[in-house]
């Protein structure tokens, strides 16, 4: 799956972004996939629960935050522009580039 500059390889379990392999945990590799798939829709913070953890947990869940927050350190820092983006309170969505 190809997005921007990012490329998840869901058979290999890599992500790449700008031609930069990705150290990915297999949670930071599910959330990434899952954004991609349904890159520029808004995914809750629900749904990411059940994909990532198969469990429903609090949706005020700090393990959710911590995980995007270390996402964004490798997918989104390194490399302009940003794609991780939050609605608050509902979820995250990859941004669409034109």
């Amino acid at each position: 799956m190809r997005h921007s500059d990012l490329e998840v390889d869901s058979v290999r379990l890599c992500a790449t972004r700008a031609g930069r392999e990705l150290d990915l945990t297999s949670k930071e590799f599910a959330l990434l996939s899952l954004l991609v798939q349904r890159a520029g829709e808004l995914v809750s913070r629900a749904l990411i629960a059940q994909h990532v953890w198969q469990v429903d947990f609090s949706s005020k869940s700090k393990n959710l935050n911590a995980l995007v927050r270390r996402l964004r350190a490798k997918v989104d820092e390194p490399f302009p522009p940003r794609l991780i983006h939050t609605v608050r309170g509902a979820g995250y969505y990859l941004k669409q580039l034109h």
